[in-house]
């Protein structure tokens, strides 16, 4: 009795071969993804940390200049947002660039457009008994 069958040689992959080959592949995908979003978030965390290195600097910077008066401390201590940024502004330089207020910075820093709030906090002064509070950025990773 002769049988049809293909010889061994030619045969192609079982289902169950190739069901085996793609969860492997699936398994083997997942973990890259998720070490893409460690190694993206752990990117953005440090972009974070720069930029309030950046800014502590640029506001010891203010503090130690022999120009800037009490005044000057008690309106960085009382104002906000570019008002206060404008204070410091001359202390900064991203990519050589001078950042003329905070959403510049951002820009400059390479920072999105929209979601992420910069708070410079206040600068010590013991005139007025007010302690240093570090900047923060927030909305960001």
């Amino acid at each position: 009795m002769k049988r049809n069958l293909r010889s061994r040689a030619n045969r192609g992959f079982t289902i169950v071969e190739l069901i085996v080959v793609i969860t492997v592949i699936g398994f083997l995908a997942a973990i890259a993804v998720g070490a893409y979003n460690k190694v993206v978030n752990d990117a953005k965390t440090t972009k974070s940390l720069a930029l309030v290195n950046t800014l502590s600097t640029a506001k010891s910077l203010f503090v130690a200049d022999p120009a800037t008066t009490e005044a000057n401390i008690t309106a960085f201590n009382t104002d906000t947002g570019d008002t206060q940024f404008g204070l410091i502004a001359q202390y900064i330089r991203v990519n050589g660039a001078i950042p003329t207020n905070l959403a510049n910075l951002l820009s400059l820093s390479g920072f999105p457009a929209t979601g992420v709030t910069v708070t410079l906090g206040t600068v010590e002064d013991a005139v007025n008994n007010v302690v240093d509070s570090p900047p923060t950025v927030t909305g960001y990773p």
